[in-house]
């Protein structure tokens, strides 16, 4: 037998061959073995954000009763097994919980109602949440299995601190600034912060700048249209609403703006869009980004798991290989 299930008072964890989770890996997929929403939409992720469910396949799947050959009903198969570690549970939630708001985001879009414009970016910039909390626990987990230790997180020097600062103050402080006058809501200072730590784990990488530019759009957008006041909207000949593009949502934060701009038909094009065009845009661009930003935890974690069979990284999915 190459499978033994773990018995009680034996420290030892599951035993099974590598090439066997490889096999039930190469079988498994969300339309076949997901839960009951990865089943569901799962085509929703296929064209741009594949490497949702590439994740899950290899680094879900192994923790999960699917390894066990005995267990066939579907309800019970989807659960973790026995001593799997809270922190590789902790990163499977973050992925699955930033799955279900981009669905949510369909949804909106699919059945739209009176909220559905508001509600949509809310999940949109949730699942940036979402995605930045995975990404900085896959990378403390990545830093444990290789026995580094982040610079960031260690105690700052009073230098290293201050450029952090210093950077903040230039990245931030004018918006923060005018929405003090604006609000009187003053900002939360976090040093070091979550894409403090996430920059030093993805370097100069061009696809982490590339989703900190639009996420940070995206979070912007959503503040303005779901904690201000409601946005101007205009009304096309057609009867669709269109709305100020993101990257001119600061010039059109007052009704009186947006209304006098319907006078000027070029300033009209360039400024604004129809609302549900622009939803389409920002959920599909967004998932190709996180799609391209996966690329490397995907890759890190599966050197760790299939190549190095790394014993930190093994002993917390309860694993010994055989």
């Amino acid at each position: 037998m190459k499978w033994r299930k773990k018995l009680s008072g034996d420290k030892m964890g599951y035993k099974v061959a590598l090439s066997k989770i490889e096999d039930i890996i190469s079988k498994t997929h969300f339309a076949n073995d997901g839960d009951s929403y990865e089943r569901l939409y799962w085509t929703f992720f296929k064209e741009r954000f594949p490497k949702c469910e590439t994740f899950w396949r290899y680094f879900v799947v192994p923790f999960t009763k699917r390894i066990e050959l005995e267990i066939e009903d579907p309800n019970e198969r989807i659960h973790p097994r026995d001593g799997i570690s809270e922190d590789i549970k902790d990163i499977a939630s973050f992925h699955y919980s930033m799955f279900l708001n981009l669905i949510y985001s369909y949804d909106h879009l699919q059945n739209f109602r009176l909220s559905s414009f508001e509600d949509f970016y809310t999940h949109l910039g949730s699942a940036c949440d979402l995605a930045e909390e995975f990404l900085l626990k896959t990378y403390l987990l990545i830093l444990e299995c290789t026995d580094q230790k982040s610079e960031i997180l260690q105690e700052l020097k009073k230098e290293d601190f201050l450029k952090l600062a210093e950077k903040w103050y230039d990245d931030n402080f004018s918006k923060v600034y005018r929405d003090y006058l604006e609000k009187g809501k003053p900002a939360q200072i976090k040093l070091p912060s979550r894409k403090n730590v996430l920059d030093e784990y993805f370097k100069d990488q061009e696809d982490w700048r590339q989703y900190k530019r639009y996420s940070q759009k995206i979070r912007e957008y959503r503040n303005i249209i779901v904690h201000d006041i409601q946005i101007g909207k205009i009304i096309s000949f057609g009867g669709i609403p269109l709305v100020p593009k993101k990257e001119k949502i600061q010039n059109y934060k007052k009704w009186s703006y947006a209304f006098v701009v319907q006078q000027d038909i070029q300033k009209l094009r360039n400024d604004f869009i129809n609302m549900k065009e622009q939803m389409i845009l920002d959920i599909g661009s967004l998932e190709i980004i996180l799609n391209n930003l996966w690329a490397k935890p995907i890759n890190d974690l599966r050197k760790l798991f299939f190549d190095d069979k790394n014993k930190i990284l093994l002993r917390k999915y309860n694993i010994d290989l055989i």
